[in-house]
């Protein structure tokens, strides 16, 4: 009987072993891939130290060098460089944004009541982020960095007023720096789901992570896991999307085929659905 050829699954681990939402990421594709194993066979995933930035990482994955899989926001560029596995992993979650600000400057956020105060104000956002671009196109002032981490120690230095992040980055983020805080009454959303990402070449690894997700999907176990995650189910307690003014604004960025997907029965991915 002829061996089963070993997928090697390498995704950037470059400063990102030590946060706990990308475990979360981490561990639903790994789930994805051993429910795809008695189809696809074995499989080895490994974290690499490569991919600096986003920019980098997606080129590492077009080109099939040292990564081959990564999760990310997805837009319409990144569709075009790589391929998308259409099946939202974090449930609407990754555009609902609510802010890093600095400590003791809650009251200055509990006073804003209408979308144009919060554009008024300066937003910190990555260089090569698709929601600096969506967030630009909707009127709001933005002051970028190339690094992430940069911006955290700006914020810190008032280069700009408040540090939008999806929820499932926001307090693992405060946790590590003391002198910010997250904001407690508003919230922006936009669509802006989360999806596994690999080469346009990569077919074979792009049909084995869709069949493994949708098959979670079909027995229960991705809802099961989203439930249980000690992170997920974290994050929602803390949020308190109930008490927040939510914000909407338009993503100009989703393809069409994105859009439809969200918008389906299957899927409806908005942050309004745990209110």
């Amino acid at each position: 009987m002829p061996a089963v050829a070993l997928d090697v699954v390498n995704y950037s681990s470059h400063g990102r072993d030590n946060l706990p939402y990308d475990k979360y990421y981490r561990e639903l594709l790994a789930l994805a891939l051993n429910k795809s194993s008695p189809r696809f066979g074995p499989y080895q995933l490994n974290g690499v130290d490569a991919g600096k930035t986003q920019t980098n990482m997606i080129e590492l994955i077009k080109h099939r060098h040292i990564v081959n899989v990564a999760w990310t926001m997805t837009s319409k560029a990144r569709e075009r460089e790589l391929l998308p596995i259409r099946v939202p992993l974090f449930k609407g979650l990754g555009g609902c944004r609510i802010f890093l600000i600095r400590q003791g400057e809650q009251e200055r956020f509990s006073q804003i009541t209408q979308v144009s105060d919060l554009q008024n104000l300066l937003a910190g956002q990555g260089a090569d982020w698709p929601d600096t671009s969506i967030l630009k196109a909707n009127n709001f002032n933005v002051i970028t960095a190339k690094q992430h981490n940069s911006l955290f120690s700006m914020l810190t230095k008032q280069r700009f007023d408040y540090f939008p992040r999806a929820l499932h980055e926001a307090y693992s983020e405060a946790a590590r720096f003391p002198e910010l805080i997250v904001e407690q009454s508003s919230l922006l959303y936009y669509p802006a789901p989360f999806f596994f990402f690999v080469s346009k070449e990569d077919k074979r690894l792009a049909e084995r992570i869709e069949y493994g997700l949708n098959k979670m999907m079909a027995d229960g176990s991705f809802e099961q896991f989203f439930n249980q995650n000690p992170y997920s189910k974290s994050v929602l307690a803390k949020a308190n999307i109930n008490n927040r003014r939510i914000y909407t604004l338009k993503n100009q960025l989703l393809t069409a085929q994105t859009a439809q997907v969200i918008n389906s029965k299957q899927y409806q991915t908005s942050c309004r659905q745990f209110q």
